[in-house]
């Protein structure tokens, strides 16, 4: 589904400078400017059949025919050295299925039951389906989804309430804003930082606690993560106050979707001249697990690391490096065959390295991982399958940061790393290439402890090459770039055809380019095109893929696009078409229409992804800051 970009000032930069462009007209208490800053994101959405329709599959079903007004309201404030800021999300869902239609869709859909269950038998399995499908979905909410309170000063910064936190490069706490896949987490509890400027040396201490908060209604799909008393007890009974909770219905009791994790984390920096070191931990807390994952079912988790950075080698280049170990302890479930397991802590190395040399750039980093898991939330992927990538962690991947083809537990137990080379051929020229190569042990086999035997490995190459083309005025610019994956295993393995050793394999090229027609406007045209073969998980055959995006352009003001995707997989419908129209009110304010078709695909950000599912309707969006 599509998403307009909504600017909301980060509650992570809460030392930054007074709220001013575009703010409500500051007023003085005591002398003091106060300055608000006031945004509204408002959606309306409509859903229609995306095509996705299987047979005896309520799932597919349910996601047909529903209507939803998604309201974010945002408010800040700052005055002196205190910051303040809440932002209150309202659903509500105008139109949603019927558990009732959709079983009697199905049942005039299956015709004669040869063999199978008489009709009616059928028909009340699947009202009964639907009803459970839909306890959790379409459900109209208000609740405050992130608060602040703070207070900033040179040497000390102090935050209550929701905040972002990433320490290091990812591997021992990342919760961050991604809006490319619609992503939002915070830690809602306190953090504190302190600066010490010792002449040349920089010492930097934080120190946070709290309960993690992910946004808690997925609007892709209408289904939100709700609590019970159950998982609430003593403080994150109060953090969790005015969130969504599990309701009960006709179909099934109140059972919580998500188990809040609890998190300790600190980090102390020391930069002397030209160095900085960085040790870094964090301690999760788990409830009982509503999922008996590996890293779902762990009671604690400690992840601790040490990093170097070396940001200037005298002008030619920056180095950086981390090592970071974890323990992940799985409490004692009920059963004979659940007893205690404490496997031996995992560990983790990653290192990058870029040098400088005009008109070369070079860039290496590497990896070394084994046993070691981002920090999964606690939940119920049974009810709530949506939010099953939702994590508080993110190790590096050594690849570009789109790449969606690091399946199952591929980042987990993985040796590897990158070489990526830029050439400039002129002031606005640059060529580049890459090569990745990667073992990884967890891709095609379930491999939580890390065997490194070869029965287990896939060996993976990653290539590509472009180029960057920009024009003196920086009015049109053009990026290209063709690559291909190959993934094998070890062993040989069985697909439609026989044996292989193929896992995966594909070819692609993606390319943006902006072309000035004179004056305010512009042309793009922006794509990525793929062949794609996956003996697991695929279609039998090699498949196409791809998306194209025309637009227009008269800046400020109108931005008009048309596209066109497809899908030659026999899985899914061939092919899908869009448009859309986005109007800038003013710099910060804007409406925009999306209207028709988008294909289901997995969307990924250096190493955090999300399931977008296919989406058929259309979606008017409004943004207004003042």
């Amino acid at each position: 589904m599509p998403r307009l970009s909504v600017r909301l000032l980060s509650l992570a930069a809460l030392s930054s400078a007074p709220l001013t462009a575009h703010a409500v007209e500051p007023f003085s208490i005591d002398g003091e400017a106060v300055h608000v800053d006031v945004t509204n994101a408002s959606s309306v959405v409509y859903n229609v059949d995306n095509r996705d329709n299987r047979s005896n599959d309520v799932t597919s079903r349910a996601n047909d025919h529903w209507g939803m007004w998604y309201n974010r309201l945002n408010l800040q404030g700052s005055w002196r050295g205190f910051v303040a800021g809440v932002r209150v999300d309202n659903a509500w869902f105008y139109h949603s299925p019927d558990p009732t239609q959709i079983a009697l869709d199905m049942t005039l859909e299956r015709g004669s039951p040869a063999g199978g269950l008489p009709p009616p038998l059928y028909f009340r399995q699947q009202v009964q389906s639907a009803g459970e499908e839909l306890s959790n979905r379409y459900i109209n909410w208000v609740y405050p989804a992130k608060y602040y309170v703070g207070y900033n000063t040179r040497v000390v910064e102090t935050v209550v309430g929701d905040f972002y936190a990433q320490l290091g490069r990812g591997f021992v706490l990342s919760v961050r804003k991604m809006d490319e896949i619609a992503s939002d987490t915070t830690v809602r509890g306190a953090r504190v930082t302190g600066r010490i400027d010792a002449g040349s040396v920089r010492l930097r201490l934080t120190g946070l606690g709290g309960v993690m908060n992910p946004l808690r209604i997925d609007e892709t799909s209408g289904r939100y993560l709700g609590v019970t008393s159950e998982v609430t007890p003593g403080l994150i009974g109060l953090t969790e106050a005015g969130m969504p909770r599990a309701v009960e219905t006709d179909f099934v009791q109140a059972r919580p979707t998500y188990a809040p994790d609890r998190i300790l984390a600190g980090q102390i920096e020391i930069a002397p001249k030209g160095l900085k070191f960085g040790t870094q931990a964090s301690y999760l807390s788990r409830q009982a697990p509503l999922n008996l994952d590996f890293v779902r079912k762990a009671d604690q988790i400690l992840t601790a690391s040490q990093s170097l950075e070396v940001p200037d080698f005298g002008g030619v280049g920056s180095g950086y490096l981390e090592v970071a170990v974890q323990d992940l302890e799985n409490k004692k479930l009920d059963g004979p065959q659940d007893d205690a397991e404490l496997l031996e802590p995992g560990h983790a190395a990653y290192a990058n390295v870029s040098i400088i040399a005009q008109p070369i750039t070079l860039s290496v980093e590497g990896k070394h991982y084994r046993r070691f898991f981002p920090l999964r939330a606690n939940v119920d992927l049974s009810r709530a399958r949506e939010f099953s990538l939702v994590q508080y962690s993110a190790p590096p991947t050594a690849a570009a940061f789109w790449t969606d083809t690091e399946f199952e537990g591929f980042n987990t137990c993985v040796t590897g790393g990158r070489a990526k080379g830029d050439v400039e051929l002129g002031k606005q020229e640059v060529v580049f290439a890459w090569v990745g190569r990667y073992h990884t042990w967890a891709e095609s086999v379930s491999n939580d402890a890390c065997d490194t035997s070869d029965a287990n490995l896939n060996r993976v190459w990653d290539v590509a090459s472009g180029i960057e083309l920009t024009t003196r005025d920086r009015k049109s610019r053009a990026n290209v770039t063709v690559g291909a994956r190959l993934d094998e295993t070890e062993r040989t393995i069985s697909d439609a055809y026989g044996e292989t050793n193929v896992y995966y394999q594909e070819a692609y090229a993606r390319y943006d380019v902006i072309r000035s027609l004179g004056g305010p406007y512009s042309l793009q045209m922006q794509g990525w095109h793929r062949r794609r073969r996956q003996s697991f998980g695929g279609a039998d055959d090699p498949w196409l893929e791809g998306q194209h995006l025309t637009g227009v352009d008269w800046a400020p003001h109108l931005s008009v696009a048309f596209g066109v995707e497809y899908d030659t997989s026999p899985l899914t419908p061939d092919t899908y078409f869009n448009g859309q129209v986005v109007y800038k009110v003013t710099q910060s304010s804007s409406v925009s229409l999306f209207a028709g078709q988008r294909r289901g695909s997995l969307r990924c950000v250096g190493g955090v992804c999300r399931i977008f599912p296919p989406f058929e309707g259309a979606r008017l969006d409004a943004t207004v800051r003042f």
